[in-house]
């Protein structure tokens, strides 16, 4: 079965990340889905942008948790998530990536209703294993992810066990882990056999986005996800 192929902050290679723009790319491109992150703005409105500030995407230092939706769209086109949901296509895949803190949550919730969770396959992750944690209160239907390089957590090639036991602590259904040519299809085969979800981030290039796809893991981001996907297929095909 194939790997479901996100397109990492939308189709962030050919539109600027977490924008309507990037995002109805993955869609027009017939992208498996999409990954983005979540920010609360100082008028609790629920806010795509990866940063804490403005400074890297639009060479402004404005804090999101600091500015109201207004003023941040005076800077750069900031989407709103419910803004996003509406466009997907359904039956695609969508991974919200938690940041700021646990206020978010509630703010959340009216969003992912089960209507909407029907529509799409909705999951969480981030790299906040206490926020995580915090999800599962919140979301306990949902599939959440911890997003960890868990060769560096370990300081070594972890076992599926030792992965398996990080990921209980924060109530995880699943793991996010940075790609890396290191693992082996006996460890993604062991983390699924456990009941566990096995996403991979960071392919920073086709060689590693392949290798992954090759061993098995459910879902990948990747900035360019659909021309991914293709060379996935065309390997496979042969």
């Amino acid at each position: 079965m194939d790997p479901i192929f996100l397109s990492h902050r939308g189709e962030s290679d050919d539109a600027p990340e977490n924008t309507m723009q990037a995002y109805q790319l993955a869609m027009d491109r017939g992208s498996d889905g999409i990954e983005l992150d979540i920010r609360l703005t100082s008028d609790g409105r629920i806010v795509c942008v990866h940063d804490a500030n403005l400074e890297r995407v639009a060479g402004n230092p404005a804090a999101i948790a600091d500015h109201t939706l207004a003023e941040l769209r005076k800077i750069h086109p900031v989407p709103e998530l419910h803004e996003v949901l509406a466009i997907l296509r359904p039956g695609s895949m969508v991974q919200i990536e938690l940041k700021s803190t646990a206020a978010l949550l509630p703010k959340l919730r009216p969003l992912l209703t089960p209507e909407l969770c029907r529509k799409l396959a909705v999951r969480i992750s981030s790299f906040d294993a206490e926020l995580l944690k915090a999800a599962a209160d919140v979301f306990p239907e949902l599939p959440r992810l911890l997003l960890t390089d868990p060769i560096r957590h370990f300081g070594h090639l972890p076992t599926a066990d030792e992965t398996a036991a990080l990921l209980a602590q924060f109530r995880a259904t699943g793991i996010s882990m940075r790609a890396d040519l290191a693992y082996t299809a006996e460890f993604i085969r062991e983390l699924k056999a456990i009941g566990l979800d096995v996403v991979a981030w960071g392919v920073t290039n086709d060689q590693l986005g392949l290798h992954m796809a090759d061993i098995g893991v459910e879902a990948m981001t990747c900035n360019h996800a659909v021309a991914l996907r293709a060379l996935w297929r065309a390997k496979t095909a042969r």
